[in-house]
């Protein structure tokens, strides 16, 4: 039986994406389709939307509740408004919840984990979690004698600043170091120096950059370089039903919070 997959956002670059994905893969079948209340593209059927010349019997709605009652584990990639929606709904319909939405960081997932089963990353490629186990080795055998610089770079329009990666990346360093992480991180500013024990994040915005992503270890004798650089929005894609597909497999029946680090 194929896993009954729902997607919020359906509309977005990376709702489009994920839909397209869910089409190819024999182990899935998108159970429903949820976009704003006032999209025009609303009752439609999400064949043409995707790109296909075809209708494939599956319509456009604006009912959350609809697709976690349909579903059998649901994909977010929405804004922080639309993720508290699709929190209420998860609890109430008992579905398991794959989000990639980023810029939530005052939200507590782990209130609503501790009733269902999320997963939540800010970077669904397998790539860029291998790169995240990599800094953490790094960041643990090279201590604090190294400063730790991260860099990243997105396409202009991209709001949050500095990227939900970025973050994670910064947290790796932090808990492998043995670094406080709030109180490390900041920003380049030309008043100060650099301060030793910190973490340091610069930010680049422009053109349709998907995602680059560098960490750097430096002393005054070497640097090191771990990057990643994202070609096409579909391995988020593909990495974000790989998780669907863990999360329901593995853990339907075990509330927590989960996160890309435990699939691959």
């Amino acid at each position: 039986m194929k896993i009954r997959i729902g997607v919020i956002g359906c509309l977005g670059r990376m709702g489009k994406k994920i839909l397209s994905e869910l089409t190819t893969n024999t182990k899935v079948e998108i159970a429903g389709a949820v976009a704003r209340a006032d999209s025009k593209y609303v009752g439609l059927d999400i064949g043409p939307i995707i790109g296909h010349s075809f209708n494939l019997g599956i319509k456009v709605t604006s009912s959350i509740s609809d697709a976690f009652e349909s579903s059998d584990v649901v994909i977010d990639f929405t804004t922080k408004e639309c993720v508290l929606d699709c929190l209420k709904a998860a609890v109430k319909f008992k579905i398991p919840l794959v989000s990639g939405t980023t810029g939530i960081e005052s939200i507590d997932l782990k209130k609503y984990a501790a009733e269902i089963p999320i997963l939540w990353s800010a970077n669904m490629s397998v790539g860029v979690n291998v790169l995240l186990k990599l800094v953490k080795k790094a960041a643990e055998l090279l201590g604090n004698e190294y400063d730790a610089e991260i860099w990243e770079m997105h396409h202009n329009l991209k709001k949050d600043l500095p990227s939900g990666t970025a973050i994670e990346l910064g947290k790796a360093v932090a808990s492998a170091s043995e670094r406080d992480f709030r109180l490390s991180q900041y920003f380049h500013s030309y008043l100060k120096i650099r301060e030793k024990g910190k973490i340091g994040f610069a930010v680049s915005r422009g053109g349709g950059v998907v995602g680059d992503h560098s960490v750097m270890f430096i002393n005054s004798d070497e640097r090191i370089e771990l990057n990643h650089k994202t070609i096409d929005r579909t391995a988020f894609a593909k990495g974000a039903i790989q998780a669907a597909i863990w999360l329901y497999k593995n853990k339907k029946g075990a509330p927590g919070l989960y996160s890309m680090q435990d699939v691959i």
